[in-house]
């Protein structure tokens, strides 16, 4: 069965198979335009899947993306009037791209980027009352969150170091510049490798000493110093800047380590938790790309911002939050360290 075939029914009541077969050739036509954007341009399409899920319409460069890619297997077919479909399309093609792309040694693909934003917007979200399409967003959360997960991991294996290549010097070379393409083509793979297996060592290192330090560069003091909900924001943003790749499961338990129980609270209700540290916290953010997504970073735009903050009625307790502030940071910091412009 197909991905499509599966996730039919939220558009038709009983599709037929040329239903089917249409919008299969739609969905990989998305998949050749989401494989051709860049880290950032995947997080700006996670913001707007995630805004559709809610009720809003495609923007309108993506929007035309994807009128395009089921009309041309579907003539009549008009997103002005099935921008369900439309929907429905780009998020089954989101979702076989995320389960299927490869695992590249950055750890930072466009997939990966589609992958961690989509699991910031979509667990931020209130359930869909339509069962069938919920279906549809929670097996993107699963998918998402499956991804990082295993990118988180297997981008930390180190390297094997190979042997130094061959040197073969052509005779159609140069003279003077025989010898010196020769060294670096021998030599390429290894350097490569003990460059990755150094930043992987970079990080390890960086992040241990912050650990130990227990001290927020941020709020100039010791984390324990502050109350739970700051303690808590402050070191997920912070712990994110010393990590060079996406978080795991260990990276997130060192970094709440020292974040007890609370109660649960609103994002209205943690900004003025936050209170006078929310300056300092959302400094870096302030002005920049990020604030402008903020179905991806709800919490980093609302700390970025002046005044109420006007945000969907998630709670979630100081670990929960210091959690979604380590997600968050995390897309900002490997976009910044690997991306690109859209």
């Amino acid at each position: 069965m197909s991905i499509m075939a599966k996730h039919s029914q939220i558009i038709w009541a009983q599709p037929t198979d040329a239903d089917v077969a249409a919008r299969n050739k739609a969905v990989v036509t998305l998949r050749t335009q989401l494989a051709g954007q860049s880290t950032l341009g995947a997080i700006k399409t996670a913001g707007a899947i995630a805004d559709c899920f809610a009720g809003a319409q495609l923007p309108a460069p993506l929007a035309s993306e994807v009128q395009s890619a089921i009309s041309d297997h579907s003539p009549a077919f008009l997103l002005a009037n099935g921008e369900l479909q439309g929907t429905v399309c780009l998020a089954v093609a989101t979702l076989a791209s995320v389960r299927e792309h490869g695992v590249e040694r950055t750890g930072w693909s466009n997939m990966d980027a589609m992958a961690a934003a989509l699991w910031s917007a979509l667990t931020f979200q209130s359930q869909v009352e339509n069962a069938r399409i919920e279906e549809l967003r929670q097996e993107l959360v699963g998918a998402c969150c499956d991804r990082v997960a295993v990118v988180a991991k297997e981008v930390r294996v180190r390297h094997d170091v190979p042997d130094v290549g061959t040197l073969t010097i052509p005779e159609a070379n140069a003279a003077g510049t025989r010898a010196n393409n020769a060294y670096r083509k021998a030599t390429a793979p290894v350097i490569a490798a003990l460059k990755g297996n150094q930043d992987l060592d970079r990080e390890e290192i960086d992040f241990l000493w912050w650990v130990l330090s227990d001290y927020s560069e941020i709020l100039g003091c010791p984390l324990d110093a502050k109350d739970v909900m700051p303690r808590a924001v402050a070191a997920g943003i912070e712990g994110a800047k010393m990590l060079r790749r996406l978080p795991g499961d260990g990276y997130r338990h060192a970094v709440l380590r020292r974040v007890g129980a609370s109660d649960k609270l609103s994002l209205s209700a943690l900004i003025a938790a936050v209170g006078a540290d929310r300056a300092p916290l959302g400094q870096a953010f302030a002005g920049t790309w990020s604030a402008g997504i903020p179905t991806v970073f709800p919490l980093l735009s609302a700390l970025a911002a002046t005044g109420e903050v006007q945000a969907p009625g998630t709670t979630l307790d100081a670990r929960d939050w210091g959690a979604r502030a380590l997600l968050e940071a995390s897309i900002v910091a490997m976009e910044g360290r690997f991306g690109g412009d859209a």
